[in-house]
């Protein structure tokens, strides 16, 4: 039971004082059965918000009391700030039109029925009307069902003033709910529809465009070093893509004091001196190279120049915040823009950043380039922002379309033998990581390939470079749910001594993947988002490719398979049948490599687990398997999701494309109808999973491709 006595200790909160006197003082010394005060579980972003919006209003010990009970239960940090903002934001609006003073004035069947029922506000749509409707109900519901399980009926009676009183009425009672929904649904699936089919092919643009701007970068680097040996600035270089491309890339490398001195009638004669001496910003240590693109052109045909995919943006200035000393007029315009390609809403006053990372050193340019670009005759950018950006978002691609993981199971790795494990079993190493999932509080497998581990050696790679140091440093964890993680850790995804928010990885993805076009059949642009890649991996996983939606959710780490669709997991006897009728199947099971040392009891234990677990630890045709779970599809291992088709695999679909030709001839000559769709759908499925190897060949080989650089006298 919730104790409520406190006599001499107090909560360690640093926001104890704050609301000391301000809110009630029985729910502020609120204990859970351990003796923890509430108040202590609280993460400091929820406790903002509730201090800077909350605290002064006359529901302040009603939300006070929700939020420590959601805490208690170990609620998702941004669930409940989302709920916190929806219901402040209504609880004020209806106090202002009804002329409210106190809670005990609020009458939910008739102030919140008005609202519900469009007499007022009038101009807040029905998805707004909808989710608060769903989170009132919600912290209702949660708030009721806590006190009648957690405290004495004594203590219920007294904390029942602060209890949000459910409404007799529920979604059904309003058709524009069902509507509101029906609407969202229907969204996210005419997005999911787009992207879906399409999986193969963006990440295999991601590697195109990845593998482009690392070409650009070694150019870079070795027009820097040329400059270093001639001591002569600016410094004209270019070089041919490969054929794929086919195009001839020009720039002019810089740095600061000999833009200014090239430039200089549109400096003042000041920065003039400083640049010449090479005094205060233009000090050595203060110096950075920085290029300016200048041209491309193609090298055997008259088809319009592509140039770099992100030119686009620097031309239209766009990047970080690009509002800032803009009229009215051109905000608009370049809102009008932003829209276009898919970024933010129509007709909206918000002002769209979906290229601000807001952390140092990625995407953003420097002070320097950024007052200056507008002097420059072609287009002036940093390397090393951009190539942090589309190097951390090729990353994320990679494991939001091969594991449906979530963001913050994303920025959960960290570069330590805990997070990152491969263990070698026939003779092959299998990778993977562990993470969090949302909900829970321990950690939970996830497992990755090869390419994956290749793709994070790059961003370790970049890690070193960017601290040169072999090591990369223990930063604190930044996202949602900080608590779980109190202990500095080499996480992958930090920059400038700081670990990487959602924002940058929002940014950055949309750096790699931008101009891509995707639309639904409404014609509505579609952009390329973390939970949309996850509802594709679920879509492409239950629709196409037939999974139980059970396992799905294992999958996706979901503990509420409501919340994948459907259904309830399967029962213990269900899953020991399918483990029955896999023996059937199961000729041999994997030999864990001798070097993984353990005592014979502990290594049987293992091997037997090990023998349910069918995919990861053997061999599929044309692939890497990458579940832990009962195999989902009876071992049909052509097509399935849970497979990422490898290059050195090719052979064995050719074959397979093959020997099913010949079979369906053998089946059709026999009458076996069902037989022959069935040989003919998994021949197409084979087809598909070839021509994303092609991608993959094209790209690795791009990989090792090595630009000659000429410079220009």
């Amino acid at each position: 039971m919730i104790t409520l006595t406190v006599l001499t200790d107090k909560p360690k909160s640093p926001f104890y004082n704050q609301l000391l006197g301000k809110v009630d003082d029985q729910i502020l010394h609120l204990q859970d059965a351990s003796g923890k005060f509430l108040l202590d579980k609280v993460h400091e972003a929820n406790m903002n918000y509730y201090i800077r919006n909350v605290a002064d209003k006359p529901w302040n010990n009603h939300m006070l009391f929700a939020m420590f009970i959601y805490a208690d239960k170990n609620s998702d940090v941004h669930t409940i700030k989302t709920t916190l903002d929806r219901l402040n934001a209504r609880l004020k609006d209806l106090f202002n039109i009804f002329h409210l003073k106190e809670m005990i004035d609020l009458d939910i069947e008739v102030h919140l029925y008005q609202y519900l029922k469009k007499t007022i506000y009038q101009e807040h749509s029905d998805d707004m009307r909808a989710k608060f409707l769903k989170n009132y109900r919600s912290v209702s519901y949660q708030t009721k069902k806590w006190i009648t399980s957690k405290i004495s009926n004594e203590q219920q009676i007294y904390f029942q003033q602060y209890l949000f009183p459910m409404p007799t009425y529920d979604s059904r009672d309003f058709l524009f709910i069902k509507s509101a929904k029906e609407q969202a649904q229907n969204t996210r699936k005419s997005e999911t529809d787009v992207i879906v089919p399409l999986l193969p092919k963006i990440r295999a643009e991601g590697h195109f465009r990845w593998n482009q701007f690392n070409r650009l970068r070694q150019a870079f680097f070795k027009a820097c070093e040329q400059a270093k040996t001639t001591n002569q600035l600016p410094l004209e270089f270019h070089y041919d893509e490969p054929e794929r491309v086919g195009e001839r890339f020009y720039f002019r490398l810089w740095d600061k004091p000999s833009f200014v001195l090239n430039h200089k009638d549109q400096f003042p004669a000041s920065t003039l001196k400083a640049a010449y001496k090479r005094t205060g910003a233009y000090l050595e240590e203060n110096n950075n190279y920085f290029v300016e693109f200048i041209k491309a052109e193609r090298l055997k045909d008259d088809e319009e120049v592509e140039a770099l995919w992100f030119m686009e943006l620097l031309e239209k200035r766009v990047i970080g915040q690009w509002y800032k000393n803009l009229s009215d007029d051109e905000i608009q315009k370049k809102r009008e823009l932003l829209y276009s390609w898919g970024y933010g809403e129509e007709n909206s006053s918000k002002k769209s950043e979906p290229f601000n990372s807001t952390h140092k050193g990625i995407i953003s340019p420097s002070v320097f380039v950024s007052r200056n670009k507008d002097k420059a005759e072609g287009i002036l950018f940093d390397v090393e922002p951009l190539y942090a950006g589309v190097t951390f978002g090729l990353l994320a691609l990679d494991i939001f379309t091969t594991t449906g993981a979530r963001l913050n199971e994303l920025l959960q790795i960290s570069y330590t033998k805990e997070c990152l494990k491969s263990i070698k079993a026939d003779n092959k190493l299998h990778h993977s990581f562990y993470a969090i999932p949302k909900g829970r509080d321990e950690v939970e497998l996830f497992y990755i390939s090869d390419q994956t581990m290749k793709l994070i050696a790059k961003v370790v790679k970049l890690l070193k470079y960017h601290y040169c140091s072999e090591k990369i440093p223990h930063v604190k964890y930044a996202h949602k749910r900080k608590h779980l993680f109190p202990v500095p850790k080499p996480y992958l995804f930090q920059y400038y001594n700081k670990a990487i928010k959602d924002n940058a990885v929002l940014s950055s993805l949309r750096l790699l993947l931008h101009g891509l076009d995707f639309e639904t059949q409404e014609g509505k642009v579609v952009t390329v988002k973390p939970h949309l890649l996850r509802h594709a991996f679920a879509t492409e996983a239950v629709q196409r490719q037939k999974l139980p939606i059970d396992i799905v959710a294992k999958i996706l780490h979901q503990r509420d398979i409501g919340v994948t669709g459907y259904y309830s997991e399967p029962t213990p006897t269900q899953v020991a049948q399918s483990v029955s009728d896999l023996h059937d199947i199961i000729s041999d099971y994997v030999d864990l490599d001798e070097a993984v040392l353990r005592n014979p009891e502990e290594l049987e234990k293992e091997i037997e687990l090990y023998k349910e677990k069918v995919g990861v630890f053997n061999n599929v045709l044309g692939g890497a398997c990458v579940t832990d779970f009962v195999c989902p599809i009876k071992m049909e291992c052509v097509g399935c999701h849970a497979k990422i088709p490898q290059p050195e695999k090719k052979h064995e679909l050719i074959h397979f494309i093959d020997w099913n030709q010949k079979s369906e001839e053998y089946y059709d000559s026999k009458g076996l109808k069902v037989e022959v769709k069935k040989l003919r759908s998994a021949r197409k499925k084979a087809r598909n999973e070839l021509k994303e190897i092609e991608l993959i060949e094209k790209y690795r080989e791009e990989e090792k491709y090595e630009p000659h650089i000429q410079f220009d006298k």
